[in-house]
């Protein structure tokens, strides 16, 4: 009788195997997305991972979508860092004809022979530059090149083989992206500071046009000034340059000059030793400032002021034009046309559509303004150097 029951107890535990066997694993995507992190991302295990989760991928769109909530999150930026931290040099600029403090900041290799980018308020009147780079070798510095307008400073520096970041490899910055700042604050040694991207394209009190920056909330302090600012795949994203000070004592507020820009800037300091922006010669203002044109909805910019004998003076533009397009392109603000116009060289020819009113805008109402279609062609000026405080 025990052996019976032996015998039918065996053959159930088998029967039972064999079902289990042939309705395959468990599911292992479900499980990997619920993971709570990974502890290495590329390693061998989130390789398997990998492969296992392709081969059960048919799910819904709501495992789908859990799986974006509930994926594997970033514990180190490690490898992003120590790829850009060879990259970025401490820098010390001395007056040694005035008894003026030094000037402590960082800066970024970004040519192998020995071409750093700054800011050029580190060294602005300074004729003594020492460029110490992450290994300690120190080098005199050369300035060979600056632009007040964005603050950057090109130095060279009798070096070779350095490792250089590229100007604009990273994809756009986007609010709440996590940024790294890399610098020597203070001159105690390179340090790193993190946050996220605040807000883009912000303009400061007493700034220049060109000077759309990136705000940031990592800690920027004195001597992070000229450093980098990456992203985590270690790919340059800005130059950190200046923090917000006020009566406030706030906090969290930096700002960093945008790839984009540099990439434009940056090349031209290095060829010329400076940067030539097309200039026409004019005073400009949105159209929210007017409010007649604002209740047309309007879209350009309104001229305020023409220089007399300028480009823009010469080529029939005159107070009160209204630029709806530059070229093929439509204007929508006072600091497109600005930027679009000096990011063209000197000497360039450009066509200008423009609305003309014979009122005032500033005082007519929108049943008395007609408003004249005209195109106009003018030739683009030299835009004159800023004053530097040498």
């Amino acid at each position: 009788m025990i052996r019976l029951l032996f015998f039918i107890v065996c053959i159930a535990l088998g029967v039972i195997t064999g079902w289990w066997l042939s309705s395959g694993p468990l599911p292992v995507a479900n499980f990997v997305h619920n993971l709570p992190f990974s502890t290495k991302l590329g390693s061998q295990t989130d390789s398997r991972i990998s492969q296992n989760t392709v081969s059960t991928a048919t799910s819904t769109d709501q495992n789908t979508e859990n799986a974006s909530i509930n994926s594997p999150v970033v514990l180190s930026y490690h490898d992003g860092i120590m790829k850009v931290a060879p990259s970025v040099i401490s820098l010390f600029a001395r007056d040694t004809a005035e008894d003026r403090p030094v000037s402590q900041g960082s800066g970024v290799i970004v040519d192998t022979n020995g071409i750093i980018l700054t800011n050029l308020h580190l060294i602005d009147g300074r004729d003594l530059i020492t460029v110490v780079l992450s290994d300690g070798r120190r080098y005199s510095g050369l300035l060979i090149g600056s632009d007040q307008e964005t603050d950057l400073a090109v130095v060279r520096i009798a070096a070779k083989n350095l490792p250089a970041l590229e100007l604009d490899e990273a994809d756009p910055l986007r609010v709440g992206d996590v940024v790294l700042a890399i610098g020597n604050p203070f001159g105690v040694g390179q340090t790193v500071t993190q946050g996220i991207v605040s807000a883009t394209r912000r303009r400061v009190a007493g700034g220049t046009v060109w000077q759309n920056f990136i705000q940031i909330d990592a800690a920027i302090n004195p001597g992070n000034s000229g450093g980098a600012l990456i992203n985590p795949m270690g790919q340059l994203v800005g130059v950190n340059t200046a923090v917000f000070r006020g009566d406030s004592s706030a906090m969290g507020i930096g700002f960093s000059i945008p790839a984009d820009l540099l990439a434009q800037v940056v090349p031209q300091i290095i060829e010329n030793g400076s940067v030539a922006r097309g200039w026409l010669g004019i005073g400009v203002d949105d159209i929210t400032m007017f409010p007649v044109l604002r209740q047309l909805e309007f879209e350009g910019a309104v001229i305020t002021a023409v220089i007399d004998d300028s480009p823009a003076s010469k080529g029939g533009l005159k107070p009160m034009d209204i630029v709806v397009r530059l070229g093929e392109q439509p204007i929508t603000s006072a600091t497109q046309l600005l930027l679009q116009v000096s990011a063209l060289p000197p000497g360039a020819t450009v066509k200008l559509s423009i609305y003309r009113s014979q009122a005032n805008l500033l005082t007519a109402s929108n049943q008395n303004i007609e408003l004249q279609a005209v195109d106009l062609k003018m030739k683009l000026g030299t835009r004159p150097q800023l004053n530097s405080k040498r």
